[in-house]
C-alpha cells in the first residue's frame, strides 16, 4: 500500500507539473489559429481594396498584377511574423535568414533582375507602348512593338523578324521612337545633271511630293539644293506622313520623282569624272 500510494503521489505531482504547460500549449495553439484565421480575413480584405484600387488606377495591367502579389507576400509574411512572435518565437532570425537567402538568389540572378527592374521602370515610365515603332540604338534593333513583359520586349522588324530585347537594356540606353508625335518626315534624295534646268526640277519635284497620295493634306512640301556633288546637283525633298505611312509615302514618292524626271528630260547622271590630258614637250 505505501508503495502504491507513492505511485500515485508521483502521478499527480506529475500531472501538477504538466497541466499548466499544456493549458498553456492549448492556449497558444488556439490564438494560433484565431490569429491565422483572423489575419486571413483581414488580408483578404486589403487585397480586395488594393485590387479595386489598381483597377482604378492607369497603370499597365502588368504592374497592376505585380503589384497586387506583391502585396499578397508581404501581408502574408506580416502575419507570420505575427504568428511567430505570440508563439513566443523571435521573428528577427526569420528576417535575417529570409534576407541572407534574398542576397544569395539576388547575386545569382543580377542580369534577370536587371531585366525586371528595366520592366517595371519601362511600364512605368513608358518611353513606348504596344504598336509603336521603335529603334534601340546601342545594336540598332528596330520594329514594332509587339508585346512588353515584365523581363522582355519583343519587337517585330518590317520583314516580319521576332527580335527580343532584355529590358534592362532598353532602360539603360538610349532608343528613338519614330511613332510618339504621330507622324514622320519623308525625305526623297536625288541627283539631277549640272546641264539641266534646276528650277524646272524644283517644279517638278514640288508637284509630285504634293500629289503623294498619303501625305499629310495640310503639311508643307520642301524642295531644296541639298549639295554641289562631284558629279551631280543633289536635290532633296521632304514632305510629312503619318507614322503609319511612312514606307509606303517614301516609295511612292521615289519612284514618282524618277517618272516625272524621265518625262521632264531631267537626267539622273551616272558618277562621272573628266579627265585633262596635258601633251607634254616633244
Amino acid at each position: 500500500m505505501p508503495e502504491a500510494t507513492g505511485e500515485v503521489s508521483k502521478i499527480v505531482s506529475w500531472l501538477d507539473t504538466i497541466t499548466p504547460k499544456l493549458i498553456s500549449l492549448g492556449w497558444k495553439i488556439l490564438g494560433l489559429i484565431l490569429i491565422y484565421f483572423v489575419g486571413k480575413r483581414i488580408i483578404h480584405m486589403l487585397l480586395r481594396v488594393i485590387k479595386r484600387a489598381m483597377e482604378r488606377s492607369r497603370l499597365e495591367k502588368t504592374i497592376q498584377v505585380m503589384a497586387y502579389h506583391v502585396s499578397q507576400v508581404v501581408l502574408y509574411m506580416v502575419l507570420i511574423s505575427t504568428m511567430l512572435n505570440f508563439a513566443g518565437y523571435e521573428a528577427a532570425s526569420l528576417v535575417a535568414i529570409i534576407g541572407s537567402a534574398g542576397l544569395s538568389i539576388g547575386l545569382a540572378f543580377q542580369g534577370s533582375l536587371s531585366n525586371f527592374a528595366g520592366g517595371v521602370l519601362i511600364l512605368l515610365t513608358k518611353p513606348f507602348k504596344i504598336g509603336d515603332y521603335i529603334e534601340e540604338d546601342a545594336k540598332k534593333n528596330c520594329g514594332t512593338v509587339k508585346s512588353i513583359s515584365i523581363c522582355y520586349t519583343t519587337l517585330v522588324t518590317p520583314d516580319e523578324k521576332t527580335v527580343v530585347i532584355p529590358n534592362g537594356t532598353l532602360a539603360n540606353t538610349s532608343l528613338t521612337n519614330y511613332s510618339t508625335q504621330g507622324k514622320r518626315r519623308v525625305e526623297v534624295s536625288v541627283g539631277i545633271s549640272y546641264d539641266d534646268d534646276l528650277k524646272k526640277a524644283k517644279e517638278v519635284m514640288t508637284k509630285v511630293l504634293e500629289q503623294v497620295s498619303t501625305r499629310l493634306p495640310d503639311s508643307a512640301v520642301n524642295v531644296f539644293v541639298d549639295q554641289l556633288g562631284d558629279s551631280a546637283v543633289q536635290l532633296s525633298g521632304w514632305i510629312w506622313s503619318s507614322s503609319g505611312d511612312y514606307l509606303p509615302a517614301k516609295w511612292e514618292a521615289t519612284e514618282q520623282v524618277k517618272l516625272a524626271f524621265d518625262e521632264a528630260g531631267i537626267h539622273i547622271p551616272y558618277p562621272q569624272m573628266d579627265v585633262h590630258m596635258i601633251e607634254g614637250e616633244q
